[in-house]
């Protein structure tokens, strides 16, 4: 008797269990259901807000770009504008997950050979609206004929300004650093756009050096986490270079430089800067060169361009010619200075426009312009219409009649 009873009264308490846990779980999904309501009125509260600033941007006159979506710039933009405390750190980590669990470098960087690291619009040509369009039987494209015609535009202009043009276009680091590639392959499209403007310099009587068999020979040319060229690099297209003006300078100079090398220590390249690696310790990332970074300086007792000697060479270009020193180590091949405008994000012809606008202002003694490129900038989309800064024809015939003002001679 007492037995049944008892369990009379468990099952009893276990049916009142029953009932509360029920009860707890009707409750826990009513507030995650309130929860998710309240979510859901957020979200629907902020996309009726950002449609009522877009119909507010419509009727001020400004216009919506999907581009910004495409291309993920607003997106950037929003998370430069959302800068919390953590964001960075937590990208970083991300990224270095991403890479230690997957090899995933972004949309920007691919890996070849391990350690090995390469810009990926060096290894496959751009794509964006236009570059469907239909291909010459030289290879060339309205791309290339777009940055032929600037081309010639500066040559005639400079031709008749009594200044010799010689264009030095920097083979891309996947060209050069082809055993480094391990299952990469080159967009053939890059190949066709350099070797057609590579025959149009010649067809156009314009001076150019071939870098592609000088650095080769001189790998590693470049550094691995990074899309420039090394001291080794620098220095074998600076002799190249340089023997290519000497001719039109007729003799070398006199100025002297020195050297200072600095204690060999890692060198974070702008590869793994793109992939977001640089701040991370390097179990998670491929390893950063070591470099000893080198100083070349010009003895002389005043500055270019003011107690020194007159600027003969003017030098025009990218990252390149700011990298490496590769400027100091061709003066040194010319025996002088050079006058060094480049440009960081140099594009095709950022510094040469930049440097075209304040001509008045070159010396007179300037004879010889080197433009200076990435090939990668051949297959580089402009947001301006027009290329060439200026109207060929007008601007060669303009050339030959105005002075040399203004400078140091």
């Amino acid at each position: 008797m007492s037995e049944t009873v008892g369990n009379a009264g468990a099952g009893a308490a276990g049916a009142a269990g029953t009932c509360r846990d029920a009860d707890a779980a009707r409750q826990s999904a009513g507030s995650h259901a309130r929860i998710a309501w309240l979510v859901a009125l957020l979200l629907g509260f902020g996309f009726a807000g950002a449609l009522a600033s877009l119909g507010t941007q419509s009727r001020a006159g400004a216009s919506f770009d999907m581009r910004g979506w495409r291309d993920g710039s607003l997106g950037r933009n929003l998370d430069r504008a959302l800068d919390v405390p953590y964001a960075r750190t937590l990208q970083r980590w991300q990224a270095a997950a991403r890479y230690g669990m997957l090899g995933d470098l972004g949309h920007q960087v691919r890996e070849g050979c391990p350690g090995w690291l390469f810009y990926a619009d060096g290894v496959r040509a751009p794509v964006q609206p236009g570059d469907d369009a239909p291909v010459h039987a030289d290879g060339g494209d309205a791309l290339t004929d777009a940055r032929i015609a600037t081309m010639r535009g500066y040559a005639n202009a400079l031709r008749g300004m009594g200044i010799q043009l010689l264009v030095v276009t920097v083979p891309d680091k996947a060209r050069v650093e082809s055993e480094a590639l391990c299952g990469l392959r080159q967009d053939a499209r890059l190949t066709q756009r350099l070797a057609a403007w590579q025959r149009a310099l010649s067809a156009s009587g314009v001076a150019q050096v071939g870098l592609l068999p000088v650095l080769q020979a001189a790998r590693p040319a470049f550094f691995r986490t990074d899309v420039h060229w090394n001291a080794r690099g620098a220095q074998a297209a600076a002799q190249a270079v340089g023997a290519a003006v000497l001719p039109m300078l007729g003799a070398r100079g006199e100025t002297v430089f020195t050297h200072m090398t600095a204690p060999a220590a890692p060198r974070v390249g702008d590869l793994l800067k793109l992939a977001n690696l640089d701040d991370v310790p390097d179990a998670w990332r491929p390893a950063p060169d070591i470099v000893a970074a080198q100083t070349l300086r010009a003895q002389r007792s005043g500055g270019l361009l003011d107690d020194g000697p007159a600027a003969e060479v003017l030098l025009a270009g990218s990252s390149f010619s700011r990298r490496s020193a590769f400027a100091e180590r061709l003066g040194e091949q010319l025996g002088r200075e050079v006058w060094n405008v480049s440009l960081d994000d140099g594009q095709f012809d950022r510094a040469m426009q930049s440097a075209w606008r304040e001509r008045a202002n070159w010396p007179k003694s300037v004879r010889v312009v080197i433009w200076e490129m990435s090939e990668d900038a051949l297959s580089m989309h402009v947001d301006a219409p027009v290329d060439a800064p200026f109207d060929a024809h007008a601007a060669a015939a303009g050339a030959r009649s105005t002075p040399h003002a203004g400078g140091q001679d």
